[in-house]
């Protein structure tokens, strides 16, 4: 990559002030950007860095923000960079509090592990001080205890609260009643400065000991406590860290909506207020806790400011109450954003499609045929062969199509099925994947997939149209030798192709191949996007899967959630409720028996 400093000014450096001074260098993707980036990582000590060190004492705060902000970024390529770890300590004394703290987790992180504690002890700065210890705790920086035991006597209570949360020990169960006793005491003073504007941590006071409780396994103390202080008695600050603990413990633990659910239930009763609106919000979040109280939600779903989301929610587990609202929802262009989800969920339940399909419909009309929308488009979906009075309109976004790729007119189409036929001409003047998935599943004609497995290697390394279409053949009247040949190169394919090839596997092979589906599914079990695909799978075969149980009775015994890297909390704990809730069904499936997950 060539440098941007030819273009900007005479002495090849003012593209980099322009840049700190503009914010441009803080933006991904930026020429600029890319180039320190890439120089910089190649010589850490060289002249770019120094350069940039330069502006850690500039007169502007902003520029000196944005120059700590780049550099707390540039540092997550090094474990240590002596030269940022010197200007960062000399930031702890800074006037401007942002640059204190971007700077002390800068120090943290760059420097030796001696020297960070050494400012830690040496500060006097509250803000400078949390935001050390934070940083400490969160590098888990050798030879920090002996610091936490004197700062659990500290004059801030900010920092006596995070020194007692991080020295909460499973060794030690002795002293949790004391040390909660204490962290509690600090709670309400934390509460705003732990997760002040600007600082680098999100976590509120409530979250962070629940995070320590979690830790610690301590499912009862944490619901207890989340109990306790989301009383009427306290005040609205700590109220709030009762309901944010509560949602702690439900993303943690399994059986924690049922314990928090009549806390967060009993505060819905209350007038309008933060509170009410958090406790309803918290109730949202969790399948488990919605399902357990679903006539609260229904009863909100009328309130001005919460029922949004109470009908969401409501219309998530499958209640077909929420449809007028969910409906009402879509056409007033709501941003709520699991409202396909709950459109998913009611059809699948069995709602009426009328009222959906007529908004979708709707707002299809209301649009430029080029335009194909996701939400309405996601609702005719998700109705399927319901849907069948939208196919003019669908017809008219492939007629009206730009750059060919009506992608969502062509599997909606395909979704409705046979009775989309008269959307055939128009499909048959696309040769895409989409295309031809929809004529095969409008048409059924088994021609249309041949001939597009027929234009493909016997040796397949990757397809998931492929898979798709050799899935369908085996569903309809099976496969040729070729065709076999070809699902079996998917299934040697480790990860989306082996999950995807192994149901029509099964249909083709049937119990010959039972052990060889055992050995190889089995790893996929745990994993949100194909556990329930593989469980689907075992389902079918039956009796032949009844070596996995031992496997499923496992997972369906943990108290704890499943570990998924979706990067959202409670995202993760909907995808560990609706994992379980598909196992223990694939469980009962199997084994011909009931089965529950543990309380």
């Amino acid at each position: 990559m060539s440098s941007p400093a030819s273009a900007v000014s005479p002495d090849g450096w003012g593209w980099l002030e322009a840049g700190i001074v503009s914010g441009d260098l803080l933006v991904p993707g930026n020429h600029a950007r890319s180039w320190m980036f890439d120089t910089v990582q190649a010589d850490p000590g060289g002249p770019t860095t120094h350069r940039l060190l330069a502006f850690t004492t500039d007169g502007r705060a902003s520029v000196r923000r944005t120059t700590f902000e780049l550099l707390a970024q540039l540092c997550c390529q090094f474990s240590e960079w002596p030269v940022v770890a010197f200007a960062a300590e000399s930031a702890l004394r800074d006037v401007d509090l942002p640059v204190r703290r971007t700077a002390a987790a800068l120090l943290v992180h760059t420097g030796e592990s001696d020297r960070a504690l050494a400012a830690l002890n040496a500060s006097t700065d509250p803000v400078v001080r949390i935001a050390l210890l934070h940083a400490v705790l969160r590098g888990k920086i050798p030879g920090h205890q002996a610091t936490l035991k004197r700062l659990r006597r500290d004059p801030v209570p900010a920092v006596r609260l995070l020194a007692n949360s991080a020295a909460l020990s499973r060794d030690d169960s002795a002293a949790w009643p004391a040390m909660d006793a204490a962290i509690r005491a600090d709670l309400e003073a934390s509460i705003g400065v732990l997760n002040a504007p600007e600082s680098r941590v999100s976590d509120s006071a409530g979250e962070l000991w629940s995070r320590a409780l979690i830790g610690l396994d301590r499912e009862q103390d944490c619901c207890a406590w989340a109990e306790r202080l989301a009383n009427p008695a306290e005040s609205r600050q700590v109220r709030l860290e009762g309901v944010r603990m509560a949602v702690a413990a439900m993303r943690a633990w399994r059986a924690a909506p049922g314990r928090v659910t009549p806390m967060l239930t009993g505060l819905l009763g209350e007038g309008p207020s933060e509170v009410r609106s958090a406790a309803l919000r918290a109730l949202a979040l969790s399948l488990t806790a919605s399902r357990l109280r679903v006539d609260d939600l229904a009863a909100m779903m009328d309130d001005p400011e919460l029922g949004a989301v109470a009908a969401t929610a409501l219309g998530c587990v499958g209640d077909c109450r929420a449809v007028p609202h969910l409906v009402r929802l879509m056409l007033s262009d709501s941003d709520e954003p699991r409202l396909a989800e709950a459109f998913r969920a009611v059809a699948r339940a069995g709602a009426d499609p009328q009222a959906p399909v007529a908004a979708a419909r709707q707002i299809l009309a209301a649009l430029p045929a080029s335009c194909s929308p996701e939400l309405p488009m996601r609702v005719l979906a998700a109705f399927g062969p319901a849907a069948v009075a939208a196919v003019p309109e669908l017809i008219a976004r492939l007629e009206g199509a730009e750059n060919d790729t009506p992608d969502w007119a062509f599997y909606v189409l395909g979704q409705i099925g046979p009775a989309a036929a008269a959307a055939v001409p128009g499909l048959r003047d696309y040769p895409t994947q989409g295309a031809t998935f929809a004529l095969l599943k409008i048409t059924s004609d088994r021609a249309v997939a041949e001939r597009y497995l027929a234009g493909r290697p016997e040796e397949l390394r990757r397809g998931r149209f492929a898979s798709e279409l050799l899935t369908w053949l085996a569903e309809h009247s099976g496969l040729t030798v070729r065709q076999h040949k070809q699902l079996r190169s998917l299934f040697r394919v480790p990860g989306f192709e082996q999950v995807e090839s192994a149901g029509a596997l099964w249909l083709h092979e049937g119990p010959a191949v039972a052990d060889e589906l055992l050995a190889v599914l089995p790893q996929y079990l745990s994993d949100n996007l194909h556990g329930p695909k593989v469980l689907q799978v075992f389902t079918a075969m039956g009796s032949h899967a009844r070596p996995i149980l031992d496997r499923l009775d496992r997972f369906i015994a943990s108290r704890r959630r499943a570990g998924f890297n979706i990067g959202d909390d409670d995202a993760e704990m909907r995808a560990d409720e609706m994992l379980l809730a598909a196992t223990i069904a694939a469980h009962e499936q199997i084994s011909g028996q009931p089965r529950k997950a543990r309380s």
